[in-house]
């Protein structure tokens, strides 16, 4: 499949604080971009129809270099395997942690490539 988005989104290890639709969650990361986060969840987690509802993330990484926190909205659910990968928005982001995210692609770019 092609990939659309106009920033390409690179694999993350960390873990995300979400506090959405009245509950408090801690996710595992799966990738990063600077229009959004990715997250994988059990299939019920967030509820029938999370789509467009607007919550606070916060991503936890060391190889970020800093906590990102920012306003998010659910953009997309996609099923992988046994879990949902929900695609998350950001809706709200200061410009010193998306130098953070900036950062890190640079970083992820320039790393040699592992077999």
């Amino acid at each position: 499949m092609k990939e659309r988005r106009r920033s390409p989104r690179v694999r993350l290890l960390g873990e995300i604080h979400l506090s959405l639709g009245g509950k408090n969650l801690r996710l595992p990361a799966s990738d990063i971009s600077v229009s959004g986060v990715g997250v994988l969840i059990e299939e019920r987690v967030l509820g029938a129809k999370p789509s467009g509802e607007v919550g606070i993330c916060r991503i936890e990484s060391p190889d970020l270099g800093g906590a990102i926190e920012a306003y998010v909205s659910v953009m997309r659910i996609r099923r992988v395997g046994n879990l949902r990968l929900v695609g998350l928005r950001f809706e709200s982001i200061s410009d010193e942690e998306l130098e953070l995210i900036h950062e890190y692609k640079r970083k992820c770019r320039l790393a040699p490539a592992t077999s």
